[in-house]
């Protein structure tokens, strides 16, 4: 398996124990990943509203890029994977937004054509390689763990687009069954962890991540997964602050990106998985392992 990789803006300039567990777990998984040379941010949540055009631009130039690569895209955030899902159902809904576009595009020899797709990590991993897969790569099982996991809003959410998982997601969950530990539904399964509201409301935010947190605590897991760079930042990275506005009932609770406890689960090192760039108390699972 080969993609044109894009993992974006987040992974790369602040989230690196994403993007370096990421390409570490699909390099020990067989899948190639190649460097889209030139890429830049897809323009979401940035110009979607303030300039649908813009957007449309730098996600369909993100696209051609891959279509010059002669491959498909393979994307870490699910952020980025809704901006490329929806930008493209637009184009093809709009031949003058797709001319428009492509004109722009001529100016550095491009052109979208929508020959490349757009998959998620989780889909390569749950559908491509598969659980059975996943499950025959761990040689370090974590039993006697447990995982709440985060799918993050747009691995199912909107319903009217092609999503990485059902609007009942489970590949999350699936994919940690695989590597021997134990997962089920909480209360706040399903909830947004704030991220798209964090710049302009900071403190209701945090609180939705408080809650969260607080319902992993509760229901007794030893910690939390996701396979989202910008809810793992909101997850990991954002416990600290949840004390300012819950007056001083912050939990902690262990947060994962899903690569670094699968890389984990192959006996990969923790420093190789970045998993010393985590804010969350991540070493007491680890001394368990």
């Amino acid at each position: 398996m080969m993609y044109a990789f894009y993992p974006g803006c987040l992974s790369q300039l602040e989230q690196f124990s994403c993007l370096s567990s990421t390409r570490e777990v699909l390099s020990k998984l067989g899948v190639r990943l190649q460097t889209m040379d030139g890429s830049s941010c897809c323009g979401y949540p940035s110009y979607r509203l303030s300039s649908p055009v813009t957007w449309s631009y730098l996600t369909a130039r993100n696209l051609a890029l891959a279509e010059r690569l002669g491959i498909d895209v393979l994307t870490s955030c699910n952020d980025c994977y809704l901006s490329f899902k929806k930008v493209s159902r637009a184009m093809s809904d709009d031949p003058r937004l797709m001319e428009t576009v492509n004109e722009a595009l001529k100016m550095e020899g491009l052109e979208y054509s929508a020959r490349a797709e757009t998959h998620h990590v989780v889909e390569v991993l749950h559908d491509k390689i598969g659980v059975k897969g996943i499950s025959e790569a761990v040689v370090k099982p974590l039993k006697e763990l447990r995982f709440a996991t985060h799918p993050g809003c747009h691995l199912f959410r909107p319903s009217d687009l092609p999503t990485p998982d059902a609007p009942e997601p489970h590949k999350l969950d699936d994919l940690v069954r695989a590597l021997g530990a134990e997962t089920s539904d909480y209360s706040h399964k399903l909830d947004c962890c704030g991220s798209m509201m964090h710049a302009s409301d900071r403190k209701a935010s945090l609180r939705l991540v408080g809650k969260k947190l607080e319902s992993v605590k509760e229901a007794g897991f030893d910690g939390l997964v996701t396979i989202c760079p910008h809810c793992f930042r909101m997850l990991d990275t954002m416990q600290c602050y949840v004390d300012d506005v819950s007056n001083g009932r912050g939990v902690r609770v262990p947060v994962f990106h899903y690569a670094q406890l699968l890389g984990l689960a192959m006996g990969l090192s923790p420093a190789k998985l970045g998993l010393q760039f985590n804010s969350s108390p991540v070493r007491s699972i680890i001394d368990r392992m």
